[in-house]
C-alpha cells in the first residue's frame, strides 16, 4: 500500500518530479513519504506558479505573512495552494484587515481567530464583523466576547447566533445563557444555523 497523499495531489502530480529534483531528492514518486515539509514545498511551488513569481519571491511574501501571523508556516501543509496564493498576493490587505480585527477584538489572539476562519483575511465583510463585535457584547455581556469569537468565529453571523440563543431558551426555559456559554458552549453553538457559515476547526473550550 502506498503512503496516503493530500487531496490536492492529483492536481499537482505532474509537478512533483521537478520539485523533488529541485530539493535534491531522487526517488520514485510512489515511495515519497508525505511529511509536512514536502507538502509545504509542493504547495509553495504551486502557489508561486499560480502567481507567476519565483520561489524566492514566494518565500519572501510568506515570511511577511508569517510576521503578521505567527504560526502560519505550520498550517501551510494543510492549506489549498490557491488560498496560499491569494494570501501571498494580498499581504498589504491582510495587514489592514488584521489591524481592523485587532481594534474590534483587542483581547483576541488573531492568529488563532483567523486560523479558525481564514475568510476573515480575504472575503468577510469587515464592516459587518465590526458591527457584530458591538452586538455580541450586548447579547452576552457576561462573556469575554473577544476570546469567545477567537475560539468560535461562527458567532460573527450574529443573526444566526441570536436565533440559536432563542432556541436554547425555548428548549431549556430559565437557562442562564452566560453560565451555559462558559461551561458548555457547544450546547448553544450546535443550534447555530446559517447558509453563510464557514466551517472552522473546533478547539477546546477556552474557559475549561
Amino acid at each position: 500500500m502506498y503512503p496516503l497523499t493530500p487531496w490536492w495531489f492529483n492536481c499537482a502530480r505532474a509537478r512533483l518530479p521537478a520539485l523533488l529534483t529541485k530539493v535534491g531528492w531522487q526517488m520514485n514518486e510512489r515511495n515519497v513519504y508525505w511529511n509536512d515539509d514536502l507538502k509545504t514545498r509542493l504547495i509553495k511551488r504551486i502557489a508561486s506558479d499560480e502567481l507567476g513569481i519565483s520561489d524566492d519571491e514566494m518565500d519572501e511574501r510568506l515570511q511577511q505573512l508569517g510576521a503578521l501571523l505567527p504560526g502560519l508556516q505550520s498550517r501551510l501543509a494543510k492549506a489549498p495552494p490557491k488560498l496560499v496564493a491569494r494570501l501571498a498576493v494580498n499581504t498589504g490587505e491582510v495587514a489592514q484587515r488584521l489591524l481592523r480585527l485587532k481594534i474590534a477584538f483587542p483581547q483576541a489572539n488573531l492568529s488563532t481567530m483567523v486560523s479558525n476562519r481564514l475568510s476573515l483575511l480575504l472575503d468577510d465583510d469587515l464592516a459587518a464583523v465590526e458591527a457584530a463585535s458591538g452586538r455580541l457584547r450586548q447579547l452576552v455581556p457576561g462573556v469575554n466576547v473577544d476570546r469567545f469569537v477567537e475560539a468560535y468565529p461562527l458567532v460573527l453571523d450574529v443573526e444566526c447566533f441570536e436565533m440559536a440563543l432563542e432556541d436554547a431558551q425555548r428548549i431549556m426555559p430559565g437557562m442562564d445563557v452566560t453560565a451555559m456559554l462558559r461551561s458548555n458552549p457547544d450546547m448553544i453553538l450546535s443550534l447555530v444555523k446559517g447558509k453563510n457559515l464557514i466551517p472552522y476547526d473546533q478547539i477546546s473550550n477556552p474557559w475549561a
